[in-house]
């Protein structure tokens, strides 16, 4: 399967019409798949490649692929993509469901495309992850498990061998989080973290397909069917936690598993919460379970899956929804060096509910944010934007230069064209003579929310989006960060050396 070398250190190509020349279809980047027609010109070969036809230089095609990550603009939520070396694909989470979408496009859209029209091939994922019940994370997998992108086109079938979750579910009013019990862990292996010994720790957890077909209380309305679609159209369901400052692994990407890329490098997924606890009651019984944190949302954001991709020399972590307190909890069991990663996918959207030691601990070269627009809580928060790069490490780059900590954002990387309308056509008039008929702007009006009528002539039309996904891919040595910029012709381009720090 071939794909796009780095080009001798430029990481792009663009895609012409003709052999070195004509018009350009599009810029391809590092690692992107290429379909290789056979058909060449001199030194350019004819290939397909982000859905188009067109001629590249011939020493650009690889049979290399890379550890990839597709950090989709999903608004309001997270979305990540990933392609491992071994040529399997994994969702962490989805975002919402599109009807919930500013853009009405999710995570399951860009599956579509990303097989239907790129790959040209049957979506089929190793593995789907929701790191924790809340609906701009799994929203979205009601989408693509059902098939029903709610776009008025065809269902879209994908196979899914693997269903992974942290296990809580989303409960109906009567028992939200599921049945408690009061408990006492043993002392904590690293201390200092003001974490009490006693707490609360939910049982209650879920595990394979018969918990999510029969639980013990009622699924609230939108998790049940995430639940009934999780039973019938994935292969398998499993929880995944750790028991205290055991670490655990991705199935299939243990060290032992001993899964190999191009040149030899090993990838692992290393699992870091979260961490069920083993309480004693009052009556002596061992229990175990997940702490309740301060309120059922941040013990749900809390007790979110991590993920550390460990591939060649790069790190790249996953860190869902994690807060203050559960970022304590992890660190009262596992060492800060556990954490430290090359590529942050930043914790909950942004938000300034962090422990700063753990900024510190993760140490991130580039940080992500998912976060969306129209939002409640005015994710990223600054203070984050700004801890983020304080707390980061800096890297160098491909050719050795310095380069600071980098910072994206899905939001950010995200741009829309304005134009204004000059005449307006209704098609659904209740009156049959103005139905069909164009009106000129200055008669034509618009009610934006909570406003009043108004001109069309005065009001902005966003006529196109600039998607605000985020293209993270490395070979091990070195890793790539890559947006579109704003007209939406070109990437912008990021490279530097992974797990190699500039000398003070």
């Amino acid at each position: 399967m071939p794909f796009l070398n780095d080009n001798n250190g430029e990481y792009a190509v663009d895609l012409r019409s003709a052999p070195g020349g004509g018009t350009r279809r599009c810029q391809l980047i590092w690692g992107d798949f290429l379909q290789d027609t056979g058909n060449r010109s001199g030194d350019y070969a004819e290939v397909r490649a982000r859905a188009r036809m067109g001629w590249i230089p011939t020493e650009c095609i690889s049979n290399d692929g890379l550890l990839e990550f597709y950090i989709i603009d999903v608004g309001q939520g997270d979305g990540v993509l990933v392609r491992t070396p071994d040529d399997h694909w994994h969702l962490i989470d989805a975002g919402v469901t599109n009807s919930r979408q500013m853009t009405g496009k999710g995570a399951a859209n860009f599956i579509r495309w990303k097989f239907q029209k790129d790959l040209q091939s049957p979506a089929r994922l190793r593995n789907v992850i929701m790191s924790h019940p809340d609906f701009d994370h799994y929203g979205g997998m009601i989408n693509l498990l059902s098939g029903d992108l709610e776009d008025g086109r065809a269902a879209f079938d994908v196979a899914v061998d693997n269903f992974y979750h942290g296990g809580m579910g989303r409960f109906d009013a009567t028992a939200p989080l599921g049945t408690f019990v009061s408990g006492q862990v043993d002392p904590f292996p690293i201390g200092g973290f003001g974490i009490r010994r006693r707490d609360s720790y939910i049982t209650e957890l879920l595990d394979d397909h018969a918990s999510f077909s029969g639980p013990a209380h009622p699924f609230s309305t939108s998790f049940s069917d995430l639940a009934d679609l999780v039973v019938h159209q994935t292969g398998n369901a499993q929880r995944l936690a750790i028991l205290g400052d055991q670490l655990g692994w991705l199935p299939g990407y243990a060290d032992a598993d001993n899964v190999r890329g191009p040149q030899n490098t090993q990838l692992s997924v290393r699992l870091l919460g979260p961490i069920l606890e083993e309480a004693t009651d009052e009556n002596g019984n061992r229990h175990i379970g997940m702490r309740r944190l301060r309120s059922d949302s941040k013990t749900r954001n809390g007790h979110s899956v991590i993920l550390r991709f460990d591939y060649g020399n790069a790190r790249i972590l996953m860190t869902g929804d994690l807060n203050e307190e559960s970022q304590r909890l992890l660190m009262s069991y596992l060492p800060p060096a556990e954490f430290e990663a090359d590529v942050v996918k930043g914790c909950h959207h942004g938000s300034e509910d962090v422990h700063l030691g753990f900024l510190e601990a993760m140490a991130g070269r580039s940080t992500v944010i998912s976060s969306g627009d129209n939002e409640d809580y005015a994710h990223p928060r600054p203070s984050i934007i700004g801890a983020s790069s304080y707390y980061g490490r800096p890297s160098l780059s491909a050719d050795g230069d310095f380069l600071p900590p980098l910072l994206y954002s899905t939001e950010l990387a995200r741009s829309v064209k304005l134009t204004r309308v000059e005449r307006v056509r209704v098609d659904h008039d209740e009156d049959p003579d103005t139905r069909m008929r164009s009106y000129p702007r200055d008669r034509a009006q618009v009610q934006p929310r909570n406003a009043r009528y108004r001109d069309f002539s005065n009001t902005p039309v966003a006529t196109d989006l600039v998607y605000g996904l985020v293209n993270v891919r490395t070979d091990g040595q070195h890793i790539m960060c890559a947006t579109l910029e704003e007209r939406g012709n070109e990437f912008d381009i990021k490279v530097f050396q992974a797990g190699v720090a500039p000398q003070q």
